[in-house]
């Protein structure tokens, strides 16, 4: 990423839904071992396998797809939705600080999640299963710190 980008604009990694990819490329490679060791393959499993396969890749692409977090250089944003989108704006002033968090997999995969603490009333903006989350928490940070300068240089 370059150091003078002002804005950051992330989605949920691909890599949190390996689980599920796995399960669609056991299914497919043992539909293909039956059928190349020339085995008899019942029509209706394999329409089955294959319709289970595309429905299952379009359902994470699409859950993936709906939400996505930016930060550009007054506010952090966390919209979700594609016909209709909710979409909440968080002034940089207003959070406090920001951990990132990854399980073992995740620091394996370099994915995981990030809490924005809000100064109000203990609450917290999560964002969850992003790439980098620790490139994704510097960066945030050094906005609020630009801002934070910006906001104390026009109150003086």
């Amino acid at each position: 990423m370059l150091e003078n980008k002002k804005v950051m604009r992330v989605r949920n990694s691909r890599k949190s839904y390996f689980p599920i990819y796995l399960m669609i490329f056991i299914l497919v490679l043992t539909i293909t071992i039956i059928k190349i060791s020339g085995k008899e393959l019942n029509k209706f499993a394999l329409e089955a396998v294959l319709a289970f396969s595309a429905v299952l890749i379009i359902f994470t692409e699409v859950h993936r797809l709906r939400t996505f977090y930016e930060i550009n250089e007054s506010s952090l944003i966390h919209s979700q939705g594609i016909f209709s989108r909710v979409t909440r704006k968080v002034d940089l002033t207003a959070i406090s600080d920001a951990d990132s968090k990854q399980t073992a997999w995740q620091r394996m995969l370099n994915y995981g999640d990030v809490d924005a603490r809000l100064f109000s009333a203990d609450s917290t903006l999560p964002i969850k299963n992003i790439n980098n989350p620790e490139e994704f928490t510097n960066f945030l940070e050094e906005r609020m710190n630009e801002k934070r300068v910006s906001v104390s240089e026009i109150s003086n």
